[in-house]
């Protein structure tokens, strides 16, 4: 069976995700460039792939396109390395959808964002232990009365 597999662009975001991925044993790729994304989509079929865009710069929202096409299944987020006003964050991430991009984040992001993203979008992974001090309600025991 195939070690689900996590792309990214941003060195970052594999940073962050670093620690999830060992305890879950994912195989993280960071390309280096967009070719080097597109060939991983291409010949890799990622599970997911975080894809950080520039609104200035066209060829990462392309490629959001590109590797909805050459990898369906793959779970693909943009992650924006800008802040943006409310409706330029509506409008881009109207644009993102359409093209194939499951979610679209927005600074800020931290480590806890990303990894609960990337844990729940890659298959087969456990959830986390519950919280001590958790309090389970089994409502088939409840009585109606």
């Amino acid at each position: 069976m195939r070690r689900p597999q996590l792309v990214t662009l941003d060195p970052e975001v594999a940073r962050h995700l670093a620690d999830a991925a060992a305890e879950n044993g994912w195989l993280v790729r960071q390309a280096k460039s967009l070719n080097a994304a597109r060939e991983l989509a291409r010949d890799r079929r990622p599970t997911v792939a975080f894809l950080t865009f520039s609104p200035a710069d066209p060829a990462v929202v392309a490629l959001v396109a590109e590797l909805h096409r050459a990898a369906p299944d793959a779970a693909v987020v943009a992650v924006s390395d800008e802040k943006l006003s409310e409706p330029d964050r509506a409008a881009w991430t109207a644009v993102l959808m359409d093209l194939g991009a499951r979610y679209v984040l927005f600074p800020p992001l931290t480590k806890p964002v990303l990894e609960d993203l990337a844990t729940g979008l890659m298959p087969g992974t456990p959830p986390g232990p519950a919280a001590v001090g958790d309090e389970v309600i089994d409502l088939a025991d409840e009585d109606d009365e």
